[in-house]
């Protein structure tokens, strides 16, 4: 005793600064929803190490570590004398090494502070043993030992050597890989399992036999452990789910182990699906997919690019966090918020026809207009110039400041918002598409994504107690009747289930197509994923012919397959909507009023079952004119013996009031002859003095409704034709394109790629429009 304390006396003069001195730089190693390596970052000097606990590390291990290395190593002061003085015999004698003498204790020492392997070197050695023993507990030096052991070149660690060697943490070892890494410390290059399998073998059973010799382990145990042949995996750095590594990594650099969600076998299949799906698309293209738990906000698959190591694909570009134009991927959101504002219900009428007097003039992708569509129309089939009335009628900015206060705010240039926006004309990241859209699964409640597992010292974000907590963007009713028009869309014509009808997921989605086709995008939530994708090139370029609906949309329901087939022991859950609220009504509702019909004043030209919030049936919207409604009864005075219109100038006639159900002006071309105004609104008498010009029609001149009109091949064929009816200058459309505004005569010019049916619009000052359809086909011409 007296021996031990004046060495400790002279080491803690000697080395005063031991624990100062301890290196702690750490390897960073972000793990899978299992605790299995998804990437590894090495230290500043460029060693593996991952930092571990005694409690995480198997007792097979330890086990094995003590009995070969150390038995006595919870009795003596830190170093064993017996042992020392064995093998300084043995060395005498032999004048060679034949056992070893250092305890972990004093192996520690080595680690942490080298020696020359000279007497003065050992000395040193034991030194540094005592002065550890005095100032750490038997558990503090055991936990340095299995955080700093070699196991060869830049390999220190039992968890890095776990990783590299089994592609497991040193928790899950199985008793004849704990055995194998108790030992490989003592030659890591001689023993090294990969190169030398049958030397690694032979040095794994002798620390069995002793094992088993100093009772440990049972002679049956021992001889079953030995039968298993020494296995490993070939020495590489893992590579799952790159991007979301690194991105965790550059966030929490001090952290040594990040723990995700990530489902290891969902994110290679997912990686390996993108990376070739990508490669079809063609040169340069890259794809990018997220999938989140609606339940949790748990992210459980990331894959931000088509390949990370791809430079020609931009791999390294995370195109999750990247800034793109979103296209029509916001319109449920306005859809949703118009209906928290009272503005519409799930049928409500909106106007696709052009936009003469409008700020905002945009097209459809599909060819020429449909004059009056419901908004749940338009929201399916991704109709442009009806939401950009209903976001003229909410708010621009409202629409962009309601996003803001749940999420992060769109990227728009020069930061003034206008109608663009709800088509694409804003930055927006795929993560925040894919948060917006789990609202709609999630009674309308923005949650942030959770990518990494706290740590054990914080109290968990999450669990069925404890919510992730978030904002609400809109309400459980307008959350849940988006949802729900959201599933009626029709699955991409070339995917296929390949399952029974019983376990299809409900799923309810929406594409959306940038300008210029440089953004493919699909958004999709069942009750439990919310799943985004995107394709395009990173660099900005235009994907020649992409849509979201043929580009994007097959890759999510690709996806939902996957999880589909995950899910297959569970067909509840995979069949499951989100419960529809007590205040979600159906009530029927009359066009061109949109009200209830109980409501509609007797304007009932057609009827729809509408979902509503609380049984709210707001009035049709107005067109082009911000938030007024339409106004559906007009009043007007005849004569009570002739029935025909009077104005103010028709003299001494008996007058009397009428009220008339009219639908709004711009949509009259697109009605039935039953539902026009002309229809409607008689004639002014011809007794009246002075009779006002009805300006509510307007006739093409020059080419006949329905007319077949045949050519010879590339024959370019123009026709003249004129507005009857209108006032000033007349705007041309042809399939949707404006093609001229001109007053008087206008020549239209059919080009040869025109075929099949078309359709031709004319529109004047006042908006008062007239609509022509006609065939174009081969071979003859006829006028």
């Amino acid at each position: 005793m007296i021996l031990v304390l004046c060495s400790l006396w002279i080491a803690n003069h000697c080395y005063p600064l031991l624990l100062s001195d301890q290196q702690q730089d750490f390897a960073s190693v972000v793990l899978d929803d299992q605790g299995y390596p998804l990437r590894a970052f090495a230290d500043q000097q460029g060693v593996w190490r991952y930092k571990v606990d005694i409690e995480d590390v198997s007792d097979e291990y330890l086990l094995a570590l003590i009995a070969y290395e150390d038995r006595y190593f919870y009795q003596h002061p830190g170093v064993n004398p017996i042992s020392f003085l064995r093998a300084a015999w043995q060395y005498l004698i032999h004048q060679r090494i034949v056992s070893g003498g250092s305890t972990i204790t004093m192996q520690v020492a080595r680690i942490l502070h080298p020696h020359p392997r000279t007497l003065l070197g050992k000395l040193q050695q034991v030194l540094r043993a005592l002065q550890l023993e005095w100032y750490l507990s038997k558990q503090e030096i055991l936990n340095i030992y299995i955080n700093y052991a070699p196991f060869g070149g830049t390999l220190e660690g039992v968890q890095a050597a776990s990783y590299q060697y089994f592609r497991k943490p040193a928790s899950a070892l199985r008793p004849a890989e704990a055995v194998l890494l108790a030992v490989l410390p003592q030659a890591p290059s001689r023993y090294r399992p990969d190169r030398y399998p049958q030397r690694a073998t032979q040095a794994r059973n002798k620390v069995i036999d002793r094992l088993v010799k100093q009772g440990d382990w049972g002679p049956q145990k021992g001889k079953q452990v030995k039968q298993e042949p020494v296995v490993v995996w070939k020495p590489e750095q893992p590579f799952v789910a790159p991007l979301l590594a690194r991105r965790l990594h550059q966030e929490t650099p001090n952290e040594a182990v990040i723990n995700t969600y990530i489902k290891r076998d969902l994110q290679l299949q997912i990686s390996s699906y993108v990376q070739e799906y990508a490669m079809l698309q063609g040169a340069g293209v890259s794809m990018a997919v997220l999938v989140v738990d609606n339940q949790t906000q748990h992210v459980v698959s990331y894959v931000g690019s088509a390949s990370m190591l791809d430079a020609s694909r931009a791999g390294h570009v995370d195109m999750i966090q990247a800034i793109r134009s979103p296209g029509s991927t916001l319109k449920p959101l306005l859809f949703a918020l118009a209906i928290d504002d009272n503005l519409i219900h799930s049928q409500s009428l909106l106007a696709d026809v052009p936009r003469l007097n409008s700020r905002y003039q945009p097209g459809n992708f599909a060819k020429g207009f449909d004059g009056p569509v419901t908004v749940t129309d338009a929201l399916q089939r991704s109709l442009n110039i009806p939401f950009v009335q209903l976001i003229e009628a909410y708010g621009e900015q409202k629409f962009v400041n309601k996003l803001a206060h749940v999420l992060y705010p769109l990227r728009i240039p020069n930061g003034q918002a206008n109608a663009s926006v709800i088509l694409g004309g804003a930055g927006i990241s795929l993560q925040s598409l894919v948060t917006l859209h789990s609202s709609f699964a999630n009674q309308g409640w923005v949650k942030p994504l959770i990518f990494k597992k706290p740590e054990t010292n914080e109290k968990p974000k999450n669990s069925k107690n404890n919510a992730v907590k978030g904002r609400r963007l809109v309400s459980d009713e307008a959350a849940w009747i988006t949802w729900k028009t959201l599933t009626g869309l029709t699955p991409p014509a070339q995917f296929s289930w390949g399952v029974s009808q019983q376990v299809r997921p409900v799923l309810a989605w929406k594409t959306g197509t940038s300008w210029s086709s440089r953004d493919a995008w699909a958004i999709g939530s069942t009750e439990q994923y919310s799943i985004g994708v995107w394709v395009g090139k990173p660099s900005g370029e235009p994907l020649k012919g992409a849509l979201g609906v043929t580009t994007a949309a097959p890759a999510l329901f690709s996806v939902l397959s996957m999880l589909n087939n995950a899910k297959q022991a569970d067909l509840q859950s995979v069949s499951a909507m989100p419960e529809r609220p007590f205040n979600v009504q159906e009530k029927e509702i009359c066009w061109p009023d949109g009200r209830a019909s109980h409501l509609s004043e007797g304007s009932c030209d057609r009827r729809f079952v509408a979902l509503t919030k609380g049984g709210v049936t707001p009035r049709t919207l107005q067109i082009e004119s911000g938030l007024a409604f339409h106004q559906v009864i007009e009043n007007i005075m005849i004569d009570a013996d002739s029935g025909l219109r009077l104005s103010g100038h028709c003299g001494s006639l008996v007058a009397k009031h009428k009220k008339v159900s009219v639908w709004p002006r711009q949509l009259e071309p697109w009605l039935a002859v039953n539902e026009k105004r002309g229809h409607r609104i008689p004639i002014y008498s011809p007794h009246c003095l002075v009779i006002p010009k009805q300006a509510d029609a307007l006739t093409i001149v020059g080419l006949l409704n329905q007319q077949q009109i045949y050519r010879q091949q590339q024959e370019l064929i123009q026709q003249t034709l004129y507005a009857a009816g209108a006032s000033g200058k007349v705007s041309w459309y042809l399939n949707g394109q404006w093609l001229a505004t001109q007053a008087g005569a206008f020549t239209l010019k059919l080009l040869p790629n025109l075929q099949g049916k078309a359709e031709l619009v004319a529109i004047d000052q006042h908006g008062v429009t007239g609509r022509i359809t006609f065939t174009m086909k081969d071979d003859l011409i006829s006028f």
